[in-house]
């Protein structure tokens, strides 16, 4: 693949994408997010869903680009069945016509969708949606949207949780975030750029700030900590 080149403009969005944080409490970011991905690759129409594994769409976030004026639809108690699938990764619908129609996408001669789907948990995933009425998706924008999708995955990670402690850092945080998510320390420190004792160490501070001593009261005390009927191994089922 070609190296990308940045415009000014670009640069900007990708800064502000960069340092977005996921939304404590809701299961979807800001459509801040999407204006982003949209200055970067401009679309007819964006979407986030954050669905279960039996396809209930139980949150939606959709932006819908017109000139210099957004109309953004929010519902975060949807509760719509869609008979999925979800995938995971990047999937560009015109390349796969026959999973398109599987999933109502029918696309026509001038359109074009894809999706960029993650894990959520362990029983979620959160799908974004990208649709052009008009035009194709260009080589360079399908590099551009994998490139950014690791930060797309960052704020969309985010599930109701207690309050944690001020001392965590951001990079606390989002290492505890990503244990909670399923990953191991190697995929945490591949996705950082890091090396893996530098993630244990990031635990163990986290460890000593929350008051625990192990990567399952960790997860608990994150996902669950306030459901006080639950005991340990059931916090973490319900919550990681």
């Amino acid at each position: 693949m070609n190296d990308l080149a940045f415009s000014a403009r670009d640069l900007v969005a990708l800064r502000a994408l960069m340092a977005m944080e996921p939304v404590p409490g809701q299961p979807l970011p800001t459509p801040a997010v999407l204006e982003k991905v949209n200055d970067l690759v401009p679309c007819d129409e964006l979407g986030i869903g954050y669905v279960d594994m039996t396809g209930l769409v139980t949150a939606a976030l959709s932006l819908f680009p017109a000139g210099h004026r957004n109309t953004v639809v929010v519902d975060l108690d949807l509760l719509e069945q869609h008979g999925g699938p979800f995938y995971l990764g990047v999937m560009h619908w015109r390349l796969h016509p026959a999973l398109a129609e599987g999933c109502g996408n029918f696309l026509g001669r001038r359109e074009d969708a894809l999706s960029i789907g993650f894990r959520n948990g362990s029983d979620h995933v959160v799908q974004y949606s990208f649709v052009r009425a008009r035009k194709h998706f260009t080589a360079r924008e399908l590099a551009l949207l994998n490139l950014i999708s690791p930060a797309l995955q960052r704020v969309a990670r985010e599930r109701p949780t207690p309050a944690l402690p001020a001392s965590l850092t951001i990079t606390e945080r989002r290492i505890l975030c990503d244990v909670a998510a399923g990953f191991s320390n190697a995929e945490i420190a591949e996705g950082y750029s890091v090396a893996v004792s530098t993630v244990r160490k990031h635990l163990e501070n986290t460890y000593r700030k929350l008051g625990v001593t192990n990567r399952m009261a960790a997860i608990a005390r994150l996902r669950g900590s306030d459901e006080a009927g639950l005991d340990l191994q059931e916090r973490v089922d319900r919550f990681a």
